[in-house]
């Protein structure tokens, strides 16, 4: 998490990144060059050899997911698409998945001496390059509008109803195209944000578990942590020790 008006850099980046924000946003300068918006719900990537300055929201705090590594085995013909993307795009749920099972992965070190988590953060990269390459399989915009409104409120009490009129469609259409696109549902995809965001808050704050649950939208920490556990095999306070000793 990033505090509401912080700022990073400018650094020379050395290792390849993948953010994925959640909640908030930020402002990305790259080698002086003009400044590029990252929003909640998209996914931004920085790359090795490029001096970066982000300038983090000013109002709320940004919630992201960091994954980064080393080129050293990335091919020319990989570094040269790398380099020629854009450098954020809107998150689809197959990146999410990703990210979301590679940091899991790490903090429950189910990690095969760090095979399984490398093989993760690889297939994250290269869905990146194929998600670029094939602009025409973007999801369609009633898609990315209700996304979108549910990363901004995770906290609040959100129905089926609330979601679809935000994205200008009815309830049941809304359903049958999550269904289709991305395998889920508006609800199910909402607790699933909430799931993940209360997992980050848990290995990088200082939070208590009632405070988390009630910032990821549960009404009791019970339920928080039932979830939590289902989500990781681990109870928050479990997942906190597992990730202390890493």
């Amino acid at each position: 998490m990033q505090p509401a008006g912080s700022r990073i850099g400018p650094r020379r980046r050395q290792e390849i990144q993948l953010m994925l924000i959640h909640a908030g946003s930020m402002r990305l300068r790259l080698d002086g060059g003009p400044p590029r918006q990252v929003a909640a719900g998209e996914i931004c990537l920085l790359l090795p050899g490029h001096t970066e300055e982000i300038r983090f929201d000013g109002d709320v705090d940004t919630h992201e997911t960091l994954v980064r590594g080393r080129m050293e085995q990335a091919t020319d013909q990989m570094r040269a698409w790398l380099e020629a993307l854009r450098p954020n795009r809107t998150l689809s749920s197959a990146l999410t998945y990703l990210a979301r099972e590679a940091v899991t992965t790490e903090q429950t070190r189910l990690t095969a001496d760090g095979a399984l988590v490398d093989a993760l953060a690889t297939a994250l990269l290269w869905r990146f390059i194929a998600e670029f390459r094939n602009l025409p399989a973007a999801l369609p915009a009633s898609i990315e509008t209700a996304r979108l409104f549910i990363h901004d409120h995770l906290d609040r009490p959100v129905t089926l109803t609330d979601i679809a009129r935000a994205a200008s469609v009815t309830p049941a259409h809304l359903v049958r195209m999550f269904r289709s696109h991305m395998d889920t549902t508006p609800v199910q995809y909402l607790w699933d944000r909430r799931i993940s965001l209360g997992v980050e808050l848990l290995t990088s704050t200082g939070l208590t578990v009632g405070s988390i649950a009630t910032r990821c939208g549960f009404k009791t920490s019970f339920h928080f942590s039932r979830k939590v556990k289902e989500s990781t095999g681990l109870s928050p306070t479990d997942l906190r020790t597992s990730t202390s000793r890493t």
